[in-house]
């Protein structure tokens, strides 16, 4: 099943045209794999107009974020999603939900294949240090002394 485009027109558009465009091309081939399937297309709709509404931004959280040992603080990854980089933070949390640190763990093409490897464990190491792991567990991001960011 193939979903046609022109992909010289496709270069000439600006990026928020490029992103309109796969969009809708991917609609149209899961449209047509929703009806080959006799699916039901309310919750691919439902994305689609997701995407849309949040202005083709594809920013996500990885994994459940995890709470430090001492309930004070919630860490988590959100990956930036773009037409030409991926970029992952690690982020952490206080209890009201305030963003108190934002690393950056890593900037990659925006290729599953080359950005999950740096995806592997989060855990917390004490209560102030909470660290990243990549995909193999031989390299880490950590961000602490998380007091010292109140």
């Amino acid at each position: 099943m193939e979903i046609l485009y022109d992909v010289v027109e496709f270069f000439k558009l600006d990026d928020q045209e490029k992103k309109e465009v796969i969009l809708d091309k991917l609609k149209q081939g899961i449209d047509k794999v929703v009806k080959l399937n006799n699916w039901e297309s309310t919750p691919f709709d439902d994305a689609y107009n997701c995407v849309k509404e949040a202005g083709y931004k594809t920013n996500y959280v990885w994994k459940k974020p995890k709470s430090s040992p001492n309930r004070n603080y919630k860490a988590g990854v959100i990956i930036k999603h773009s037409l030409f980089l991926c970029e992952i933070y690690l982020i952490v949390k206080d209890k009201n939900g305030q963003e108190i640190a934002k690393k950056l763990v890593a900037s990659e093409k925006p290729d599953e294949l080359l950005f999950r490897r740096h995806l592997g464990e989060l855990k917390w190491l004490s209560n102030n240090e909470v660290v990243l792991f990549n995909s193999s567990k031989t390299n880490y991001v950590s961000v602490q002394k998380l007091n010292e960011y109140q």
